[in-house]
């Protein structure tokens, strides 16, 4: 018993008080061989009980479970088998004509060493950030409220779900990096069987270790809810050098010593050597290198299997909360509240990157909002800096594209340009959600809702502008360019229109039946994408009518200009008609006092 004093003591040293009780039933669990002498197997004893009856109790709610896994397992074979496979079919007989061959798929397998290992690291940091809302080891809110607080064991509770998130996650992982490395042996005309087998390898190492980062995460809810913030900034630090490492190696390539120095600098370019190595680069040391890999995923996998029953009690609650409220979100059609309830649990800066001076005139106190909220929010101005420059990039490729592909490569550039504009957006749907936010300006939603659009537009343009004119400079200027940064209004338009959409009209979820089947699901994506949708529909033909004419006229820029014009009434009364107009308007120099009150606060 003086051990097992003397232990607890130790664990709990960096603990709070509150958690001494969880502390003592994690340190018992870890300790207790289940021989059962004393206190120890009594508390396993109990536990293997309510487990049993739980078993019992809960099998028809076990056996339904079964049922809608076994649907879903259905529904994604029978979609493999009539989408995924005969794609497959034809990029394997589009590689035996060669039609994969030339100098832009050998430029892409020459910047492998840098791109595999950038990919791998995504994976881990996108499965990190999860982990703060969701997990791997998640219960069900009956559990959290019913069975948690009893003393019970926690192993035999979370370690089967442990087991079961790292079985699901090699699975995907398998089969994600099994469909890459066969298409990188078509691109690269080698042997199937090696670069498959290597890519399902890469995936499935690191599908493991992204389970483990995500249980430290949650194992760690304390520390990484003090650290929001700093936490925020490194996960998107780390996304951002990935996602540049893997444009600088698609654009450049890498090979020789850049290359070597990244496959050797961790575990993510440890598990990428045998599908480098595969797909033709000069490895030396790759089966070292898999065997590091293997090492370091078996270690993380068994250091996070461990710490399993010490995850706190309110991690799993909170967790199990907002699991529940993203599933009824998603369930019901509302992907605002969806997205609304997993960011809830992510830090924010107090305080912006740059403190605006607050304006003098009414006229720019909603700007003056706009800019400080995406100030305090800096990933979304990295998120629009990337989709603006991804715009750029498949604009100017698809002036060199082939006549069936500019197409294609136009209405991407366009996609990415509204993807950027609506990160923009991002305080006109935070007003859109919650009118109070804006109940006390002097303006009416309708004219709110064009407001909001002078921020995003002002950064949009500014940039594609830069973007064009430096293209322009450097001699790689397209007509799509300019175009593009006529676009701008347009696109900023749809995403408004998308920001004040509301919830989904209850019509629309019935659907109507045909012989086609019910509606209801093609009527609710045309709903969801309506505004971009006609963005894209009116703007990609001259896009694409510019880059093939080889010349951008007055006409091309001013049916943009129209089109924008005409998304920007359609934002306005799509506002109008969710919120409707104010009861009462404000007095004249409302303005003023506002101004006046935001400087007392900001003191």
């Amino acid at each position: 018993m003086k051990t097992d004093r003397t232990t607890t003591g130790r664990t709990t040293t960096d603990r709070t008080t509150t958690d001494r009780t969880t502390t003592d039933r994690t340190i018992t669990d870890r300790t207790i061989t289940g021989t059962g002498t004393g206190t120890g197997g009594d508390l396993r004893r109990r536990t293997d009980e309510t487990l049993a009856f739980l078993r019992g109790a809960r099998t028809a709610t076990r056996l339904g479970k079964r049922r809608s896994n076994a649907f879903v397992l259905y529904c994604v074979a029978l979609g493999t088998a009539f989408w995924v496979v005969p794609l497959l079919i034809a990029a394997a007989g589009a590689g035996r004509r060669g039609e994969w061959h030339g100098s832009t798929s050998d430029h892409l397998l020459a910047g492998l060493p840098l791109a595999v290992p950038a990919l791998l690291t995504l994976v881990v940091v996108h499965a990190a950030r999860g982990a703060v809302w969701r997990g791997p080891v998640l219960v069900d809110l009956p559990t959290v409220s019913w069975l948690l607080p009893l003393p019970v064991l926690r192993g035999p509770l979370l370690l089967p779900r442990f087991h079961a998130a790292a079985l699901r996650a090699a699975a995907l992982g398998l089969a994600g990096g099994g469909v890459l490395g066969y298409l990188l042996s078509i691109a690269g005309s080698t042997a199937w069987l090696p670069p498959t087998a290597a890519g399902a390898w890469a995936g499935t190492a690191t599908a493991l270790t992204a389970v483990a980062a995500g249980l430290l995460v949650e194992r760690h809810d304390r520390a990484v809810a003090r650290q929001a913030v700093r936490f925020q900034a490194v996960t998107w630090t780390l996304a951002a050098g990935s996602a540049a490492l893997c444009a600088y190696a698609a654009l450049r390539g890498a090979g020789g010593p850049a290359g070597t120095l990244v496959l050797w600098s961790g575990p993510w370019g440890w598990a990428a050597q045998p599908l480098v190595s595969a797909a033709g680069h000069p490895t030396p040391g790759w089966p070292a290198g898999a065997a590091l890999s293997a090492a370091f995923t078996l270690a993380a996998l068994l250091f996070a299997r461990r710490a399993t029953p010490d995850v706190p009690e309110e991690a799993l609650r909170a967790r199990a909360t907002v699991a529940s409220r993203v599933s009824a979100s998603v369930y019901s059609l509302d992907l605002r509240q969806a997205r609304s309830a997993a960011r809830g649990t992510r830090g924010q800066r107090a305080r912006p990157l740059l403190r605006l001076p607050v304006p003098r005139s009414r006229w720019l106190i909603v700007p003056w909002r706009d800019a400080t909220g995406l100030l305090r929010a800096p990933g979304r101005l990295l998120w629009a800096a990337l989709w603006g420059t991804a715009a750029l990039a498949l604009a100017a490729a698809a002036h060199h594209a082939r006549p069936d592909g500019q197409a294609a490569l136009c209405a991407a550039a366009l996609v990415a340009e509204y993807l950027a504009a609506a990160q923009l957006t991002e305080p006109a749907r935070l007003d859109s959600d919650d009118a109070r936010r804006s109940a006390n300006l002097p303006y009416a939603f309708r004219a709110l809702a064009l407001r909001h659009a002078w921020v995003p537009g002002a950064l949009l343009l500014g940039w594609l502008g830069a973007g064009t004119a430096a293209a322009w400079l450097t001699g790689r200027g397209t007509p799509a360019l300019a175009v593009l940064v006529a676009a701008v209004p347009a696109m900023v338009a749809a995403a408004l229109v998308s920001s004040y959409r509301g919830p989904v009209p209850t019509h629309l979820l019935v659907g109507a039946e045909t012989p086609m089947g019910n509606t209801a699901a093609l009527q609710t994506g045309l709903w969801y994408a309506r505004g971009p949708l006609a963005a894209l529909v009116l703007s990609a033909p001259v896009l694409v009518t510019a880059d093939r004419a080889h010349h951008t006229g007055a006409g091309h820029i001013g049916w943009l200009l129209l089109v924008g014009a005409a998304g920007m009434w359609w934002a306005r009364r799509t506002a109008h008609r969710l919120h409707g107009a104010p009861p009462g308007r404000p007095p004249r120099h409302a303005g003023r006092r506002l101004r006046a009150h935001l400087i007392t606060r900001l003191k």
